[in-house]
């Protein structure tokens, strides 16, 4: 995948994969100046050809469109570097990464369904000289069932020769980088955005003994681009106990970009959550357009532990205890008949004194 903001690729294959790809056409060549802000790795960068009537470069392709209608345009690929560089190119499909909605693309081994299916480079392969740059031409091909709003997607150039190696377990993996171009196609129809908190859960650990030691918990929850276009929502997080007082709240969360139908996951941390209370975490999600949206959960923290450990004690005291302390007294001889405490039993008093003594 290729990740931005600035997408750079580091595609693990096997070896024997780096010189699988047939020579392709060869593109009109240009001096290695970058007219365009292109996007790049430092050894080379991928970036739209400028045309003549534009005031300032264009830092992505941007595409606007009928549903069925094709959609022409060029893409530059320049070599930094002095020894000549060879790519693969094609197109992909734009996503959100899941844990941290990085923008990435499509490797050239996934199935492509968006952009990247309808694009068609004039070229598959490029040799591009040291110090040069070349443009290659493509086209983008809506299709007449196309769905309004924005489509992301990029061009990918694929760096063929192995950079690095990295082994994992028995096998030997080369690596290679890419570098692409983003592409935002709009269909032409209403835009419709529309957002969704999802999978809201709250994970946490208490200690054994409350109020002893500080518990540890996480609030974890989806955002969903339910919508026809992209949005950076933003993202407030509070936890509420008994009778609705706030006793958590989080610092509000800006979002990258969310892509149409993309997800990501988000997560943050909870230090010392309450050990007895009944609580409800909300996640409340607002970007442009009015929008405004919530989910909530709900759960009731018991320190089981310690509650168990009390009513044990409380048994304890109730049966247990007692039983013990009228065997110990049994035992010592201090329970039973005239044998009361303070008071010898009359049986273990020698009398024989008195009794001379009264015969005397």
């Amino acid at each position: 995948m290729i990740r931005g903001p600035w997408p750079s690729l580091r595609r693990a294959a096997a070896t024997a994969a780096a010189c699988a790809l047939a020579l392709g056409a060869a593109a009109p060549p240009a001096y290695a100046r970058e007219p365009a802000p292109a996007t790049g790795n430092g050894s080379w960068s991928v970036g739209p050809v400028s045309h003549g009537d534009e005031l300032s470069p264009r830092p992505y392709f941007a595409m606007d469109a009928p549903a069925g209608k094709t959609v022409e345009d060029a893409v530059r690929i320049t070599n930094l570097t002095d020894k000549p560089l060879t790519f693969r190119l094609y197109g992909a499909d734009a996503y959100n990464t899941p844990r941290d909605a990085d923008f990435a693309l499509r490797s050239a081994t996934e199935e492509q369904k968006d952009v990247g299916a309808w694009l068609k480079l004039r070229t598959g392969k490029l040799k591009v000289p040291p110090r040069k740059a070349r443009d290659v031409p493509f086209s983008v091909t809506i299709p007449a069932n196309a769905t309004p709003g924005e489509h992301i997607g990029g061009v990918v150039a694929l760096n063929t020769a192995i950079e690095g190696v990295q082994r994992s377990g028995g096998a030997v993996i080369g690596l290679r980088r890419a570098v692409a171009a983003r592409i935002y196609l709009r269909v032409d129809g209403p835009l419709t955005p529309g957002l969704r908190p999802d999978a809201l859960s709250v994970r946490r650990s208490q200690p054994l003994v409350p109020y002893v030691g500080d518990g540890r918990g996480t609030v974890r929850y989806q955002v969903v681009n339910t919508g026809n276009q992209r949005l950076s929502p933003t993202a407030r997080v509070w936890a509420t106990g008994l009778f609705g007082r706030t006793i958590k709240e989080w610092p509000l969360q800006r979002i990258p970009e969310v892509l149409p139908g993309q997800s990501t996951e988000l997560a943050v941390q909870w230090d010392d959550p309450p050990p007895l209370e009944a609580v409800t975490v909300r996640v409340e999600l607002t970007a442009g357009d009015g929008i405004k949206v919530r989910a909530q959960s709900q759960y009731v923290e018991v320190p089981w532990f310690a509650l168990a450990a009390l009513a044990v004690a409380v048994l304890f005291g109730w049966f247990v205890l007692p039983r013990l302390i009228r065997r110990w007294r049994r035992r010592a001889g201090l329970d039973g008949g005239r044998h009361t405490l303070g008071r010898p039993p009359e049986d273990l008093v020698d009398t024989s004194y008195f009794d001379d003594g009264a015969r005397q």
